[in-house]
């Protein structure tokens, strides 16, 4: 269990102590989370659960050697991973939406790990087509060397290239979740964090 994971576990105990201490209901939950109705609490709870699976995704990822993974493999992998961190991308901004937590949040949308998720794992070969988007195709080589790297032949300047090691990608996107992860924890149950440096 990792950093996000411990907080993620604290957040969620949070919220279990309170029901269990006061034998709350859904409506006095509403109250400690400070949202607006059972839609709000509900959309919190369901991206809490999001976090935690894709959580699993990510470290089974991180444990595979890509080496002695087949090709088709390592697309499972990489178009998961990817998309797992998509996914937690759009849970933290639920969460964060819901609580009314707005640090941090352009950093999230920008976070590179889900620009490389559009480009290479979310669209098919003709994205771009009268837009400034467009399709990255992976380099089966690269990935066994842990790298997410690739070319574009539809962009109007012709041939684009784009490379990055998966494990910074994740690095850097667990480092920003870890830390709104934070916030959201001093939100919910007061408790201040003092992070060590150079991050989660």
């Amino acid at each position: 269990m990792n950093k996000i994971d411990e907080l993620i576990c604290e957040i969620r105990g949070s919220i279990s102590d309170e029901f269990e201490e006061f034998d709350s209901t859904t409506e006095d939950l509403i109250r400690f989370l400070k949202v607006a109705d059972e839609k709000s609490y509900h959309s919190i709870i369901d991206s809490f659960y999001l976090l935690e699976d894709t959580q699993l995704a990510k470290h089974e990822f991180c444990q595979i050697d890509y080496n002695k993974e087949s090709n088709g493999k390592l697309y499972l992998f990489f178009y998961g991973v990817l998309n797992s961190c998509y996914m937690q991308q759009q849970a933290i901004l639920v969460i964060c939406e819901k609580l009314g937590i707005s640090e941090n949040i352009i950093e999230i949308k920008a976070i590179e790990v889900v620009a490389y998720r559009n480009d290479f794992s979310a669209h098919s070969s003709n994205r771009g087509r009268g837009k400034s988007e467009h399709s990255f195709i992976f380099n089966r080589l690269a990935m066994s060397q842990g790298k997410v790297m690739g070319y574009s032949d539809n962009h109007e300047s012709g041939t684009v290239f784009r490379e990055a090691e998966i494990s910074i990608l994740i690095s850097d996107w667990d480092r920003l979740l870890g830390k709104q992860l934070e916030l959201i924890s001093s939100r919910i149950s007061g408790k201040q964090h003092n992070r060590i440096a150079g991050g989660i």
